[in-house]
């Protein structure tokens, strides 16, 4: 039992300091639908388009920054499944999978901007059904294999070993959108910015911490003429420019500590 403590003490250092990036974040900008999956579609606008945009905002601020490295899921409007944005995240290796798409409520007073995450909490229902809708395409054309007793065929350390790097994910990403609301939070001007979790397929399947912002409600008549601006999106990108740069400060301040 002792060595299995300090198998897992030594696994979880060694975890934790790969975690950490030595030079600059890789990001991966998840533009949510495109092609023949328009997403939302509320007042003229529709959500794959709008998403692309604040995308492409955020990608041209990272791309002036040294700091990051910025790929983009999909730079044009066309189709492109979970599975294959997920795919595209693993094989760029990224640091952090940000999803941006925008929401869509039967009450049209609903508002604001929501950050998910996955973490292993039963979600709240008006969750989970947000979520079911994203990952019905890929619930539509796969059926995944059940993986249920595969970690009772692998050894203890095996087992810590995910375990830990679950845990590790899980609390990055929680990180990673308490940046986020603390920065719409200091901006006495902004939209109410909440933080939930679901199961959505790209940030459940996705082994690097992931978020998915939803960036305003197109059925809120206020909302969608905010989000149809040029101006709006731009503050959007902005903020969330900001929020990365403060996650990526907060990592390097760990791995200095830890260095020292």
């Amino acid at each position: 039992m002792k060595f299995l403590r300090a198998k897992t003490a030594f696994i979880s250092a060694t975890l934790i300091a790969a975690a950490i990036p030595a030079s600059a974040f890789h990001i991966v900008l998840d533009a949510g639908h495109g092609g023949t999956d328009t997403g939302a579609v509320h007042s003229n606008i529709k959500e794959a388009d709008l998403v692309l945009k604040v995308a492409n905002k955020v990608k041209g601020l990272l791309e002036k920054d040294q700091n990051f490295q910025v790929s983009m899921t999909r730079n044009a409007d066309r189709n492109l499944g979970l599975p294959d944005r997920v795919k595209f995240a693993e094989t760029s290796k990224a640091d952090l999978f940000v999803s941006i798409h925008a929401n869509a409520a039967s009450d049209q007073r609903a508002k604001g901007v929501e950050f998910f995450f996955q973490n292993n909490l039963p979600p709240d229902e008006e969750s989970l059904f947000l979520a079911s809708q994203e990952n019905q395409a890929v619930l539509n054309s796969i059926k995944e294999s059940h993986e249920g007793d595969e970690l009772s065929k692998k050894g203890d350390v095996t087992a810590i070993v995910e375990d830990l790097r679950r845990q590790n994910r899980m609390m990055s990403s929680l990180r990673l959108t308490q940046t986020l609301t603390s920065t719409w939070e200091n901006d006495a001007s902004a939209a109410q910015a909440t933080i939930k979790q679901a199961p959505f397929y790209v940030i459940s399947k996705t082994s690097m911490p992931a978020v998915l912002i939803e960036v305003g409600f197109l059925t809120n008549p206020r909302e969608a003429k905010k989000l149809s601006s040029s101006e709006y999106q731009t503050d959007l990108a902005q903020k969330i420019y900001r929020a990365l740069l403060s996650y990526k400060e907060k990592v390097d301040n760990t791995e200095a500590k830890t260095l020292n």
